[in-house]
């Protein structure tokens, strides 16, 4: 494979992609920084038309976290999370039961009505509005900052350590990467002759259509302008096989 430049953007794994480019290509230096995988956890409840908070519920943040949230989705589904656990495990994402009892708690505090905190029926904590829990990683750094580091001479950046807040920063860490590549594979004259195209937007199907597409297939795909795409976001799976709120004008 050929390439002018390389955007290392690999998530939990950006740090070991930038060391191992460093040992066989010399104008890459190794990482300055090193992978802290946080794990959150969510649980999420079905609720009632009126039960589910207008507004996202926040604790006071502290120095580490901002702490559990509560809040509804466009499902009319109540998700309860995330936590802020670091593990050395890149992969690890499996639902820890103390954890889910912590979620419960907080969720019943909250709402001031007992909320279990498992979905099986054998388990004294069952609960039956309990629509699914899943676990993110986050991909943490030993530094506090996003890790975007530039390397002109190889044609290499980094864009690593984006957490959360990367959402909202995402236009502006494009734009940043963009441009930062630019000044190390295109001379100035090259820069000022050369057009830029305005890419068309995909025009996105409406919702209903999406969630008769992915019940029809019962493959977990939608198909977008001929292309298929995985369902992956927990809340979105959870939301379309449950067929409420927004998804319920699909059934």
């Amino acid at each position: 494979v050929q390439t002018k430049s390389i955007i290392n953007a690999v998530g939990l794994n950006s740090d070991l992609m930038q060391k191992s480019a460093s040992s066989v290509v010399r104008n890459i230096n190794p990482p300055t920084f090193a992978a802290r995988p946080r794990r959150g956890q969510y649980i999420v409840y079905s609720a009632p038309q009126n039960e589910f908070p207008t507004r996202p519920i926040q604790p006071v943040p502290t120095e580490r976290t901002k702490g559990i949230f509560v809040y509804s989705t466009l499902y009319n589904q109540i998700v309860v999370g995330p936590t802020a656990k670091d593990q050395s495990s890149r992969t690890d994402d499996e639902i820890e039961r103390s954890v889910a009892k912590e979620l419960a708690a907080h969720a019943t505090r909250v709402f001031d009505r007992t909320m279990g905190s498992s979905i099986m029926q054998s388990d004294t904590d069952f609960d039956p509005t309990i629509v699914g829990e899943y676990v993110g990683i986050r991909p943490g750094t030993s530094k506090r900052d996003y890790q975007i580091q530039l390397h002109c001479h190889a044609n290499f950046i980094t864009v690593g350590g984006i957490r959360s807040t990367g959402l909202s920063a995402s236009l502006g860490i494009g734009r940043h990467v963009v441009q930062s590549l630019l000044c190390s594979i295109v001379s100035r004259s090259e820069e000022e002759s050369t057009s830029v195209e305005q890419a068309s937007p995909t025009p996105l199907p409406d919702v209903e259509s999406l969630v008769e597409q992915y019940h029809s297939r019962g493959d977990g795909t939608v198909n977008v302008a001929g292309h298929d795409y995985r369902v992956t976001h927990p809340l979105t799976r959870m939301g379309w096989d449950a067929r409420t709120g927004i998804a319920s004008s699909g059934k």
